[in-house]
């Protein structure tokens, strides 16, 4: 079994501050809105990337510490860095491999990319995201 390698977030660079001009996702022809860090605002995903998987969206599940967290299912994710070897120890979703995702800017955990050997997408804890204004 090998499980996450927390340490490796000593080794990240220093977190940079949001640049105006950054690339981030873009609200799609239907407006619909860009999702941020709640901790820091950064741009993480947004509505148009939301993906069905197992049939939903949002799922609820239960971490073995007992932790609940509700998450949603996106496909393109940009403002995530992904930590640590990938595990299928206890598997949220069968035949798929997972590692913490943090928000890139703060290393807040918002979640975890699920990897299978033909698909991946990214499991978000919704109430770790907001909707993010645009900006002046």
């Amino acid at each position: 079994m090998t499980l996450p390698d927390f340490e490796a977030l000593r080794d990240r660079p220093e977190p940079k501050a949001i640049d105006a001009d950054e690339p981030r996702p873009a609200d799609d022809e239907g407006g619909r809105a860009i999702l941020a860090c709640a901790s820091c605002r950064r741009p993480i995903t947004s509505d148009a990337a939301r993906i069905d998987v197992g049939g939903a969206h949002a799922h609820t599940f239960v971490n073995p510490e007992g932790i609940e967290f509700r998450i949603g299912c996106f496909g393109l994710v940009t403002g995530c860095l992904s930590v640590g070897d990938p595990t299928t120890y206890w598997s949220w979703f069968p035949g798929y491999a997972w590692r913490i995702e943090v928000c890139a800017t703060c290393r807040a955990h918002l979640g975890w990319e699920f990897r299978s050997s033909d698909h991946s997408f990214h499991g978000l804890i919704l109430v770790r995201l907001i909707p993010l204004e645009e900006r002046a």
